[in-house]
């Protein structure tokens, strides 16, 4: 009887499919971040028995998104792709998210700056401090943003778990290809023209 041998390769398959630990240990770690500051939108007022610890609470909060947003930059660095100089590219699909967290850390200050100047100049806990129109409005505006935050953080992070991001594949061979293509137009069109281009080459790629 004649059998078939069935040709497996373990290894190409580990690659495609495994994340490199690093990359998995910044994910969970930007995800306990996000968890700590939906924490604290959601119940940060009530965990504040004075000023003093709304406070510390408010830079726990902050020092959460500032390490969230340098996550983010570190495993976009970290990649294959960043590494084989596409980094252009990698901001062009993840500036949507930076840009998010950013304005959310403007907001979150911006209001933090609001209520602390409300309760600080009085010796007791001025529990009335949302009674102010503009303390207020800035509050719902930043819980509302909150939400655009998590979801483009979390966005980022997933998008990041593709393999192609962290070994070399067909996808990233054909971006290079793009990329050859685009470096040999330009550098066409300038000889043509005479004049230099200070375009970075990864932006014409589509």
């Amino acid at each position: 009887m004649n059998t078939i041998k069935v040709h497996t390769y373990p290894s190409q398959l580990q690659r495609s499919t495994i994340i490199p630990f690093r990359y998995r240990t910044l994910l969970y770690l930007n995800i306990f971040l996000l968890a700590i500051d939906l924490c604290i939108n959601t119940f940060g007022e009530y965990l504040a028995a004075n000023k003093y610890e709304q406070l510390i609470i408010f830079i726990v909060q902050d020092v959460c998104i500032v390490l969230s947003i340098t996550l983010l930059i570190v495993m976009i660095l970290t990649t294959y792709v960043a590494q084989a100089g596409l980094l252009c590219l990698l901001l062009r699909m993840f500036g949507f998210s930076m840009i998010v967290a950013c304005i959310y850390f403007l907001l979150c200050a911006a209001i933090q700056i609001l209520i602390l100047l409300s309760r600080f100049p009085s010796d007791t806990f001025n529990m009335n401090t949302f009674s102010k129109t503009e303390i207020l409005v800035l509050y719902i505006i930043q819980r509302t943003f909150s939400a655009f935050y998590y979801y483009a953080m979390k966005r980022a992070a997933y998008r990041l778990s593709d393999p192609h991001f962290y070994q070399s594949s067909k996808w990233l061979q054909n971006i290079w290809e793009k990329r050859r293509m685009a470096v040999t137009n330009v550098t066409m069109h300038a000889s043509q023209s005479g004049m230099t281009t200070s375009r970075c080459i990864c932006c014409a790629i589509q």
